[in-house]
């Protein structure tokens, strides 16, 4: 159990260390968003600073943001819950919906997602996919490629979810207690 929880306060680790390193893109995308609204409202644009690619642009880096983010969300448990439904639960009985959910939802969800997200981005570097908009940006694969690390990121993140929940239920009182979800109590 102790490998579970050890396995799982280094993943934990290391999404957080990439949801840092990315989050540095909010300080780009607020950049080409206020660019973009400079250049609408002055009617000035550098060449190849248009519209077009800015507006590509500031899609691209939120997608970026959310996907370097999502498994990070995830295990700090910021994510969207149903705990209207879960929140009067004991502690217990919330893991054990978890590992359920993760079982039954996540982990099937996250290895198909992951799987086709890998060749929708394969496809898109092969092709040297670009904008459908003749002066949008070039190589589309990188976003796609964003989606499926995204997502493996993801699969990560369930793991250590399900690897915590497992030592919580499973464990030792002395390791249950380190693997509790935030405000459980065991």
């Amino acid at each position: 159990m102790s490998s579970l929880l050890a396995f799982s306060d280094s993943v934990d680790r290391w999404l957080e260390r990439i949801a840092r390193a990315f989050g540095w893109l909010f300080v780009a995308l607020v950049v080409v968003i206020c660019w973009d609204v400079l250049t609408r409202k002055i009617g000035f644009q550098l060449p190849g600073f248009g519209s077009t690619p800015i507006q590509e642009m500031e899609w691209h880096l939120h997608g970026a943001l959310f996907l370097f983010w999502l498994g990070y969300a995830y295990v700090r448990n910021v994510h969207v819950r149903i705990d209207v439904f879960t929140g009067h639960l004991p502690a217990r009985r919330q893991a054990w919906l978890e590992v359920f959910g993760i079982v039954l939802f996540a982990i099937p969800y996250c290895l198909v997602a992951t799987w086709f997200a890998f060749w929708y981005a394969e496809i898109s570097f092969v092709q040297n996919e670009s904008s459908d908009a003749p002066n949008g940006l070039p190589y589309r694969w990188i976003i796609k490629s964003c989606l499926f690390l995204g997502l493996l990121l993801l699969c990560f993140a369930v793991a250590s979810v399900l690897s915590r929940r497992l030592v919580f239920l499973f464990g030792s009182p002395e390791l249950a207690a380190r693997a509790a979800p935030p405000g459980a109590s065991h």
